[in-house]
């Protein structure tokens, strides 16, 4: 219960750091507390409506194959399907002015830039949560005890960690974050 408390402590501070409305990039290897972040934020007042996570896409496009009556594949193989929708409902509500906050790796400065670029077309800022640069061995033990069909590869968690390595909170407002938030 303690963690869960400070976990909700430093998403009230997270939440009353950036502006509203506002694109908000969650930044951080699988593992590192990404959606444990985005829950707490909305249950400290971010509206759940406008978040856009890419693993809720990719299991309501696996629940649709099923619905359907059609074969489930591994969650991973919805990933193409899922960027594009989360695409689109970003940009939807960008477009409306409502911003959002983005719950995927955002390791890749191209997958970033999208979302900066996003917001400035709104004249919304972007703002960047950058979660901690956790050992490889943390991740690794944090995946194990996530659902076998929602298991991230190894060898993938190690390039994720090695790209949360090489960032920092300069190199995020270099790219045009409004804010960064270290976590």
């Amino acid at each position: 219960m303690a963690a869960e408390d400070r976990g909700e402590a430093g998403a009230e501070q997270a939440l009353a750091r950036f502006p509203r409305p506002a694109v908000v990039v969650l930044v951080g290897p699988a593992g590192s507390g990404k959606t444990t972040l985005r829950r707490a934020l909305v249950a400290a007042g971010f509206d759940a409506g406008l978040v856009v996570s890419l693993d809720d896409l990719r299991r309501e496009a696996r629940a649709a194959d099923a619905a359907a009556g059609r074969a489930v594949l591994p969650l991973q193989a919805y990933s193409l399907s899922a960027v594009r929708r989360a695409n689109r409902r970003c940009d939807a509500l960008a477009g409306f002015g409502a911003g959002y906050l983005a719950d995927a790796t955002h390791l890749r400065r191209r997958e970033r830039v999208v979302h900066v670029r996003a917001g400035a077309s709104c004249g919304l800022p972007a703002v960047a949560v950058l979660l901690p640069d956790l050992p490889l061995d943390v991740l690794l033990r944090r995946d194990a005890a996530r659902p076998r069909d929602e298991r991230v590869p190894p060898e993938v968690l190690a390039r994720h960690a090695h790209r949360r390595g090489l960032l920092s909170g300069r190199v995020l407002l270099e790219e045009g974050f409004a804010t960064v938030i270290v976590m």
